[in-house]
């Protein structure tokens, strides 16, 4: 019987355990949205203090205009910048859907159809918008799009890249 109880109590805080982890994925995901989305707006102002590293998440001193303050600013640095651009919202995208399965014990969504798609998704995105918007300051595609993008356009030219990325795309 003392068994029986202990597999039971074992069993509810596996169940709490991940209901947390569910919870702080979600909130991750809600915390990455809207820096990432703040980021957007305030990317120009914030530009060189997130330059300087991870620094400036110690540094009380440092002022930046993202909502989330300085980790915000430098999160999203990271992930638009220096990353997938635009596209690294879709990251957001598998913390919520994660954390919804979680926090509900249950499939509400398909987490590795959600994962396929946000691998796809940040590669391919990421590739066409630094293609399509090259001479723009902002890194739309971001570090990582503006690398494939450039390797893509000097062993294809414009026209091959086009053509692949379109073909990639359909």
């Amino acid at each position: 019987m003392a068994q029986k109880q202990k597999k039971t109590g074992s069993r509810a805080g596996k169940k709490s355990t991940w209901k947390i982890v569910g919870a702080v994925s979600l909130l991750a995901s809600i915390f990455l949205f809207i820096a990432f989305i703040s980021y957007f707006f305030t990317w120009k102002d914030d530009q060189t203090e997130v330059a300087r590293g991870a620094g400036i998440l110690l540094d009380a001193d440092v002022k930046v205009n993202n909502l989330l303050g300085r980790l915000g600013a430098f999160i999203s640095h990271f992930f638009i910048y220096k990353g997938f651009g635009i596209a690294s919202l879709l990251i957001c995208t598998f913390f919520f859907v994660s954390g919804i399965n979680l926090l509900f014990n249950r499939k509400v969504f398909s987490i590795w159809k959600n994962l396929k798609y946000v691998t796809i998704g940040l590669l391919l995105l990421s590739v066409c918008l630094s293609f399509v918007f090259s001479s723009f300051e902002f890194r739309f595609g971001g570090g990582v799009g503006n690398m494939i993008s450039d390797w893509l356009t000097g062993a294809l030219g414009d026209f091959g890249t086009a053509a692949i990325l379109l073909v990639i795309a359909f």
